[in-house]
């Protein structure tokens, strides 16, 4: 009975967590659903997706962030990144938040940290695809590594576009493992490939 109130209890924190990341859309509201998560993966320590959601939402918050806030939040999501990890090794969807992490990074200074950086994007990236072939997810962070590196560095739209359809028809067929597995990706591989097509010369 004590087992099946904290699964009871874990799916309860599970769904109103999540509710409140899937309404969050801004710095402070991504800040205070991780927090939330957080407090649900101390609750349940053997868990890895309150973890992984939580610095999923240091990952957003980031990138809507000041420059000034943005390595103190990453720095805290790669911390639950690690726990998660710690907790579920080998796992796609957390090779995914690390790309995320180290791509918000280089929103602090692009030219100073594009190379560094990139290159863990595209690393956690190749990851997350290695690991699972089918996640969506792996395959939007590969795209959008490729979008923001130079074609002088085998980047580039051209590049960056069939990565992204991919993602797009993984996102067809996509399974998640329970209730509250991550799903997000469709609609921003959508928008950044509708980026790319339309501009000329790249549809």
């Amino acid at each position: 009975m004590a087992a099946f109130g904290q699964s009871t209890s874990y799916k309860a924190g599970m769904k109103k967590c999540l509710a409140q990341f899937h309404s969050a859309n801004s710095k402070t509201e991504f800040v205070k659903a991780a927090g939330s998560f957080e407090t649900l993966a101390l609750a349940e320590k053997t868990e890895w997706l309150p973890y992984y959601y939580a610095g999923l939402c240091e990952a957003l918050g980031a990138f809507s962030a000041a420059k000034a806030d943005i390595d103190a939040l990453c720095a805290k999501g790669d911390r639950l990144a690690r726990t998660a990890d710690s907790l579920n090794p080998q796992n796609s969807e957390i090779a995914v938040l690390k790309a995320m992490l180290a791509a918000a990074r280089i929103m602090v200074d692009e030219k100073k940290r594009g190379q560094k950086y990139g290159g863990q994007v595209s690393r956690h990236a190749n990851a997350a695809i290695r690991l699972d072939g089918a996640n969506p997810r792996a395959y939007l962070l590969k795209g959008r590594a490729l979008l923001y590196t130079p074609e002088t560095f085998g980047g580039g739209a051209k590049k960056a576009k069939p990565v992204l359809e991919t993602s797009l028809e993984k996102f067809k067929t996509f399974k998640p493992e329970t209730e509250f597995s991550p799903l997000w990706g469709k609609e921003e591989a959508e928008k950044e490939l509708k980026a790319i097509n339309d501009k000329p010369g790249n549809s």
